[in-house]
């Protein structure tokens, strides 16, 4: 025999061949190795060889099964080796043999599992349960087989807890550890033997003292709890005669000693039974746990280096603190700190789980810890909560960051503040939460939003009752700083609001509906009108205009009807409310009437207003009874938002839907709420423009609501637009304009709003004179103010109908007024800026001759002391003198000639005025100059001359011009310059001057040699000022001088033209270069000097520094006043023979110019200025091109 073989040589003879197979080359003998296994005499060496025969040979094991008699011999052979075999390898190697017979014939395992019954009940030793455990391992299945139909087998298993030796109950535990892992097997177990089992575990968890023990009866403790009624049998819940038999402990006092072992893996599986326990019932078992005091001890272990045991502490923990009692004890006092700690050191590593874990559980200590007992006493242990909830905000982790969002929103509620509040702090954990939803826009989903403002809510929540207790009492804020921080800390919210909240969600509600973010964010809109009330005005406008009230509006209807989402329903109404009340409250002196009306409509009628705001128009059409504050209501939103430029509906479905709700409780003959028609009428009047034309019904209609409504005639509820909507109609301005304005000037209106309205709307500037007229006298002052800026502030142009009514209006008015009523002076400012824009063009008809006749009659009546007056007057006729028609003007030169008053008027102000005020002095010289130029040009016939000393207006300007205002310097040249164009010719203005000593005098008389010289000097010094009209009034009177002189003497003029200083006053303004050079002043000074001056040649370097200068800028940057001088002064210089290179280039230039348009050369308009009080023609003062 080969050493393969395995055969007895002394059994073998006997064995028929048929019991031989082949096995790796060598021969097995099915018969010798049933025979050894029994034989005392074999080895145990060749025992084991024959047993790794059967376990590795196929056909060895055929041959074995083939005769069933023989195997069921081999089986008990093997298992009695369970029993008495000490030989560990053959023992193996047996156990290994029977589990493969098991797997090659099942059938074996029922004889199997008898006869371990046998064994068990005789006392089984370790090697049975052993091999029980691997048998299950094996078939898994076997755990319900023993359930069903063995549970004698588990009867003996339970009895080998009983047993003192420690390594078979640690089998032992392996094989329930097998049962309990079987969900059938457990529903099969009976409950007797299931209630058996749970008490012998627990009496050997009781007593172990091994860890092998221990581990493995914590595994089968782990699977016993899954089951809700075995889990109240552990807690000693259940009923059980074990229990009187055997000395126990209850299982929370079990898990504590097993806690207190210094082996974590023992401590990691009993905090997991723990939450085994817990997560089954935690409402009915954590309170034993929490007797126990192991929340202490898992406080105390929180810090565990192991990540795993952490994250069961922390799970532990978690579910410990569902019960009240886990609060009552101290147990979150106790140990916050120690997670504060454990929660920092986590959130640096990298596992996210159990930071997650850690801050769920911060959360639920947070939220549930009760109010009078105080987690933070100090500043510094607030600090370190919200140093970890800050770091844990800005984790990578988006969960992570959710989590510690939602710690933050806990940490912020009131009764977590210590004393004093740490602001700071709380700013820090806002401040961490923005960044986090600025850093990461992708990461501005619903549920991370929802999160983000949350916690914000919380902050504002916690600012919003510290500001409520300061306003209640006093005393506890005394402390400035502190309020001083809480005030920032506001200030900070809303700006948060403004800038982050508002564009996030609104971006987020254009792409879905999300009730619960939608309720977070008007709730942080509503809190912020406690939070800031100094700040809402620009604000609510600001959310208005933005259209919030839209946004809240359509998600209401969206979202809330059918008596859906109450809660997002009650919120939305508050902020409507809140929004709505502060637009109304801070309307321009807003009526306590209307603000309660208001208030009272929107909380009776916003809940149930959950209509589109399309639909809208309907309701408003709908005439019952039922929906009337529905309606108001409806009317109250839309005014609120239009008034801030946003529009619920467009212009033209708004002003028909509530003409037609006007017209319909017209008819119906219901009285509407004052504050209502109010805004009934704004809304009107804004969006009348889409519908243009109204019917007459519906005018009516509108007429009748303003006359009811008394509100409207204060300026709290009159906008400019309502005012410019009731001018707008003839029926509504003649029946309310007077009353309107009334009530405005009343109330202390805006003289801005007053202004434009009479700018927009002359049917208003008729009312306005009525209420002038018509007014007391503290209402007339205030319309007189508001006429005077009228007339005074700008050029008004008007419709030549429009103008023709104010005048008639005016005539009339002045008709009934006498001339001592300080209401007169407004009427003729009035008239002379609607004169001043008269062209020249219009016809004078009876109503302008009338007018004239009337301000001629009061000059013989006004008194010369009364100034202001006199100048209205003076005013008034000059302009009338200065743009009536060519063919009216010899009547209108004749009339004032004619009036014998007026001229001894304007000699008293020449003769006194030092005492004239200057505006006074400015409208007689240009009236006497007007009066003088007409009357030689018409020959008109002179009743009274009027005496004026020339020489005391040229020291004027020689000696007094720095004390002197512009404005007269400017007249008095005027009237020296037609003055001296007249020339003796002036029947009007007689000098006043003494007779001429020299004859050189003589020649110039009256103005002199001396006054010719000193006026000319005085006009080169104002030239010298470079005033665009101070220039051109100067060159003209210097012009006008320069005439006067050579007509009376052709030497003296070129004497005193040819001066030093005349050269230098030129080389001044050419030194300029330029604007100033390029003047049309200038460019006709440099002309008459040309002209009359000595020729070309003495001014030669003066054209050609000009010719540089248009050269060098060229063309077509020259205005277009200075083209025809400039072409002027060429022309003449051209004829003047100038070297050829100089004729040349002028030439070329001129040529350059023709190309320009030629708008300059029209002449300049009739337009007319007031300057100071003073009416002034444009043209007195503009440069011409014609040289005497």
């Amino acid at each position: 025999m080969t050493s393969f073989d395995v055969i007895c040589e002394r059994i073998h003879a006997g064995h028929a061949p048929r019991w031989c197979a082949r096995w790796e080359r060598a021969t097995a003998c099915v018969a010798c190795v049933v025979e050894m296994i029994d034989r005392p005499d074999v080895s145990a060496v060749r025992k084991r060889a024959a047993l790794v025969c059967v376990t590795r040979a196929e056909a060895v094991r055929e041959l074995l099964y083939c005769e069933e008699t023989r195997g069921v011999n081999f089986t008990c052979s093997l298992l009695r080796m369970l029993s008495c075999c000490v030989e560990l390898t053959l023992l193996d190697q047996a156990v290994e043999v029977l589990l493969q017979m098991t797997l090659d014939r099942p059938q074996f395992l029922h004889f199997i599992l008898d006869n371990i019954h046998s064994q068990l009940s005789d006392g089984g030793r370790l090697n049975v349960f052993m091999f029980l455990g691997k048998l299950m391992d094996c078939h898994p299945a076997l755990s319900q087989t023993l359930t069903s139909s063995h549970l004698c087998v588990l009867e003996c298993v339970c009895a080998g807890l009983l047993v003192s030796d420690e390594e078979v109950k640690v089998a032992v535990c392996y094989v329930l550890f097998r049962i309990w892992s079987s969900a059938s097997a457990v529903h099969k177990l009976p409950n007797t033997l299931r209630d058996k089992m749970c008490v012998l575990l627990l009496h050997t968890l009781s007593n172990t003292q091994t860890t092998a023990l221990t581990i493995n009866c914590l595994g089968v403790l782990k699977q016993m709890l899954q089951y809700s009624d075995v889990v109240c049998v552990l807690m000693s819940e259940g009923e059980c005669d074990e229990e009187q038999l055997l000395d126990q402990q209850p299982l929370p006092l079990i898990i504590k000693k097993l806690l207190l072992s210094a082996q974590d893996s023992v401590q990691l599986v009993s905090i997991r039974c723990v939450c085994a326990v817990l997560i089954d019932s935690p409402a009915r078992f954590s309170s034993s746990f929490i007797q126990a005091d192991l929340p202490e001890f898992l406080f105390e272990r929180v810090c565990s280096s192991s990540e795993m045991m952490m994250w069961w502490i922390f799970r532990c923990l978690l579910l410990m603190s569902e019960d009240p009692l886990f609060f009552s004890q101290c147990h979150s006092v106790y140990g916050i700190e120690s997670l504060v700690r454990s929660l920092k050191e986590t959130l640096g590593k990298a596992n996210t789980e159990v930071q997650k874990q850690g801050l769920e559980l911060l959360t639920a200590i947070l939220d549930r810890q009760p109010a009078g007992v105080c987690l933070f006493p100090t500043g510094s242990e607030f600090s370190a909560v919200a140093d970890v909830i800050i770091k844990g905000v800005a984790s990578s982790c988006l969960q992570v960051s959710i989590h510690a969002m939602r710690a933050a929103a806990f940490l912020l509620r009131p009764h977590h503040q210590c004393r004093p509040v740490q602001w700071s702090e709380v700013r820090r954990v806002v401040q961490a939460v923005l960044c986090k939803c600025s850093d990461h826009p992708s990461e501005r989903a619903e549920g991370f939003l929802l999160h983000t403002l949350a916690c914000f809510d919380a902050a504002c929540r916690l600012a919003e009752v510290y500001v409520c207790e300061c306003s209640m009492n006093d005393s506890v804020c005394s402390a400035s700083q502190q309020q001083d921080t809480l005030d920032t800390l506001c200030v900070y919210l809303l700006h948060c609001c403004d800038s982050t909240f508002i564009p996030t969600v609104t971006r987020v509600c254009e792409r879905l509906s999300s009730p619960q973010l939608l309720r977070v964010f008007l709730s942080i809109l509503c809190r912020q009108f406690s939070l800031c009330p100094d700040h809402m005005t620009s604000f609510s406008r600001k959310l208005v205009s933005s259209g919030f009230i839209r946004l809240t509006l359509e998600n209401k209807a969206q979202l809330c009807s059918e008596n859906r989402k109450a809660s997002l329903n009650l919120i939305c109404c508050e902020f409507l409310i809140k929004l709505c009340m502060c637009v109304f409250a801070h309307l321009h002196n807003v009526t306590t009437e209307l603000q309660d009306h208001v208030e009272c409509v929107l909380q009776e009628c916003l809940s149930s207003l959950c209509c589109s705001v399309s639909d809208w128009c309907c309701v408003l059409l709908d005439s019952s009874e039922s929906i009337r504050n529905t309606q108001y209501c409806i009317i109250y939103l839309l005014y609120a938002s239009l008034l801030h430029g946003h529009r619920l509906l467009c212009d033209a479905a708004v002003f028909s839907s509530v003409l037609q709700f006007i017209s319909v409780q017209d008819v119906s003959d219901v009285s509407v709420p004052s504050p209502v028609q109010c805004c009934v009428v704004y809304l009107l009047s804004v969006t009348h423009h889409s519908c243009p034309h109204v019917d007459t019904s519906a005018v009516k209609s509108i007429s009748k609501a303003l006359s009811c409504s008394p509100l409207l005639f204060s300026f709290s509820s009159v906008h400019p637009s309502i005012l410019s909507f009731i001018f707008c109609y003839p029926e509504l301005s003649e029946r309310l304009g007077v009353r309107v304005l009334t009530g405005c000037l009343s109330a202390g209106s805006e003289a801005e709003d007053l202004l434009q309205l009479l700018r927009d709307r002359p049917a208003a500037l008729l009312s306005m004179l009525v209420v002038l007229c018509e007014a007391d006298a503290a209402v007339a002052h205030r319309a007189e103010v508001v006429l005077r800026c009228l007339v005074w502030s700008s050029d008004r142009s008007s419709s030549c109908d429009v103008s023709h009514q104010m005048k008639s209006a005016l005539l009339n008015l002045l008709q009934k007024l006498t001339h001592t009523d300080f209401r007169v002076c407004v009427l003729l400012d009035v008239l002379s800026v609607l004169q001043s824009n008269t062209t020249a063009q219009s016809e004078m008809n009876h109503t302008d001759f009338k007018l004239l006749y009337h301000v001629c009659n009061l000059v013989v009546k006004v008194n010369s002391s009364d100034s202001e007056l006199l100048l209205s007057v003076l005013n008034c006729l000059y302009c009338f003198l200065s743009v009536c028609p060519s063919h009216c003007t010899d009547r209108v030169v004749s009339l004032l000639l004619g009036n014998i008053r007026l001229m001894e008027v304007l000699e008293n102000v020449f003769s006194h005025s030092s005492s004239s005020s200057s505006s006074l002095q400015c409208c007689s010289l240009l009236l006497l100059a007007t009066l003088i130029s007409l009357q030689h040009t018409l020959s008109a016939q002179v009743y009274r001359n009027i005496t004026v000393d020339l020489h005391k207006i040229v020291r004027r300007l020689a000696f007094r011009k720095r004390h002197t205002d512009s404005l007269l310097l400017m007249c008095s040249m005027r009237l020296l310059q037609v003055w001296l164009d007249v020339d003796e010719c002036s029947l009007v203005c007689v000098c006043q001057s003494a007779a001429p000593v020299r004859s050189v005098d003589g020649a110039l008389y009256p103005l002199c040699y001396s006054g010719a010289q000193a006026l000319m000097t005085a006009l080169c010094g104002l030239m010298l000022q470079k005033q665009d009209v101070m220039m051109s009034s100067t060159v003209k009177c210097l012009t006008s001088l320069i005439g006067f002189l050579h007509r009376r003497d052709a030497v003296i003029a070129q004497h005193m033209v040819c001066q030093p200083w005349t050269r230098f006053l030129l080389f001044s303004l050419l030194s300029c270069g330029g604007i100033i050079t390029l003047h049309p002043a200038v460019l006709t000074l440099i002309t008459l000097l040309v002209c009359v001056g000595g020729g070309f040649s003495e001014w030669k370097t003066e054209v050609q520094s000009v010719c540089k200068e248009v050269e060098t800028r060229g063309v077509t940057q020259i205005k277009d006043n200075s083209i025809n001088t400039l072409r002027l002064l060429l022309t003449r210089c051209c004829a003047l023979a100038p070297p050829d290179d100089l004729k040349t280039r002028m030439e070329n230039l001129l040529e350059s110019l023709q190309h320009q348009q030629q708008s300059c050369d029209s002449p300049p308009p009739q337009h007319m200025l007031c300057v100071d009080g003073v009416c002034v023609l444009l043209s007195d003062f503009t440069v011409n091109t014609q040289i005497v």
